[in-house]
């Protein structure tokens, strides 16, 4: 009896271990298939790696100085026009090679009317405006720029108003050297494939969908895009936005004041989130309610930039005409903005940016 059993027990295990290994054969198949799907169709979810070393796959290519492309001599070339451009994680480039950021690409529309323009990228994630005015004065205004621009996303105004009393300047961790590990060399091998970010991407597009993943602000950390355009939500206060645009403008204020030491003037640039630069399905992946919020932030922005002399510019209307340029002279769909992001712009985000900012400063340079 005893051996029946175990002669049972054995059949029933090799039918256990066979039907999961046709299970996983199974699986496996569909990872190759959606794999090999996804190489042909969306080949942009592949090296799609964020890390110390990589932006979106691209290098990240800091200075020993600390800005993100070329190192240039604080001595300028006779006939040099110089470019700085200043901001946040948007400007420094998120995402995208350091070649495709507006100061890169605006530095390339000057040479193309003439101009020898050089640029200087001092974006870095995570700034706030008191950190950008602290290291503009410290480091960048001895490299005698001709043209200080101002990039100004929504998180920027959440960031300069949560760190609104800090008295330090993050420290730019891209100048620390860089700890190797075997997991960080493991996954490098792993960046030709497009399924892992496809399925990471999709499930959090899934989770903004469902409503199982919400826009809310955290009351004590109130970090986001949502707050600089007047986001209401019941447990902050009401007056949350004006204050941090109360701060911004401060902050705003004491930058304009260190560039004009230096006999500079400051020009502003807003870069607006996807969801209100556009109004498609695509366009609001996180499904960002739209009637909760209250103020218009290009808006908002170019009053305080006119009160205090600034020359501004709003670039939602250049992203549209970027994205519609494109759809009429190359056939394909834009998104402008970096995959599943609501901030970040693209390589072609960053080009009407870039033509927007030229249309204004080309005529006065």
């Amino acid at each position: 009896m005893s051996q029946i059993f175990n002669d049972k027990a054995i059949a029933n295990l090799k039918t256990t271990v066979r039907c999961i290994g046709v299970d996983l054969s199974k699986v496996l198949l569909a990872v190759v298939l959606l794999e090999a799907l996804l190489q042909v169709i969306a080949p942009e979810y592949t090296n799609n790696t964020f890390d110390r070393e990589l932006t979106g796959g691209r290098p990240i290519a800091v200075s020993s100085a600390g800005n993100r492309g070329p190192l240039l001599p604080i001595k300028k070339a006779p006939g040099e026009l110089r470019i700085l451009g200043m901001g946040d994680s948007t400007t420094f480039g998120t995402g995208i090679a350091a070649e495709d950021t507006w100061p890169a690409q605006l530095a390339t529309v000057f040479q193309k009317n003439g101009k020898a323009a050089t640029y200087i990228n001092a974006a870095l994630e995570g700034y706030s405006v008191k950190e950008i005015n602290s290291v503009y004065r410290n480091q960048w205004s001895k490299y005698q720029p001709d043209l200080v621009v101002l990039a100004v996303d929504d998180n920027l105004v959440s960031m300069t108003w949560f760190r609104r009393n800090d008295k330090s300047v993050i420290a730019n961790p891209y100048l620390e050297p860089i700890v190797k590990s075997k997991l960080a060399d493991v996954k490098k091998h792993f960046k030709i494939f497009a399924t892992p970010s496809w399925l990471k991407i999709n499930s959090q597009k899934a989770l903004y969908f469902v409503g199982l993943a919400n826009n809310n602000l955290k009351p004590e950390v109130p970090l986001g895009a949502t707050l600089a355009l007047g986001w209401q939500q019941a447990d902050l206060p009401k007056d949350l936005a004006e204050r941090a645009w109360k701060q911004f403008e401060i902050d705003l204020i004491a930058l304009r004041d260190s560039v004009a030491a230096d006999g500079r003037s400051l020009t502003v640039v807003y870069l607006p989130p996807r969801f209100m630069a556009f109004d498609g399905f695509s366009d609001n992946e996180q499904r960002v309610p739209k009637q909760r919020l209250t103020m218009d932030a290009g808006k908002r922005l170019g009053e305080i930039c006119k009160s205090l002399g600034l020359a501004y510019v709003d670039s939602t209307g250049g992203i549209r005409r970027g994205r519609s340029a494109i759809r009429d002279r190359e056939g394909r769909f834009a998104p402008m903005y970096i995959k599943f992001d609501m901030v970040h712009l693209d390589k072609d985000g960053h080009k009407a940016v870039a033509e927007d900012l030229f249309g204004l400063l080309g005529k006065t340079d």
